[in-house]
């Protein structure tokens, strides 16, 4: 079970570490979140057996787990506000091409 969980974990490193670097407007965004989102979720069964099955030497792993999932939400967040700082920017640019096309139309 433990080595599941470490794979996993690795996957999910992998997927915010390319989420963070490809562009937002990148087909494949939408299908990195949707593996992201699949991650969390078996992660989150992983821990919950793990969870079942604790014994005081297993405090340290548990432990090294909460801080792989304080970093996975950092990672997380810093990546969620990069796209919507983009989203924003694309909807400054196309509410300004508008007042463009508004004006030129007069």
């Amino acid at each position: 079970m433990l080595v599941e969980l470490d794979e996993l974990n690795l996957k999910l490193t992998n997927c915010l570490i390319t989420l963070d670097k490809i562009p937002a407007e990148d087909e494949g965004t939408d299908e990195l979140v949707q593996k992201l989102l699949g991650y969390v979720e078996k992660r989150q069964v992983l821990l919950d057996k793990v969870l079942q099955s604790l014994k005081a030497e297993d405090k340290q792993m548990l432990e090294q787990q909460l801080l792989l999932t304080q970093k996975f939400e950092q990672q997380a967040q810093v990546i969620l506000r990069h796209r919507q700082a983009l989203l924003h920017i694309g909807s400054k640019a196309k509410r300004q091409i508008n007042v463009y096309q508004s004006i030129g139309v007069k």
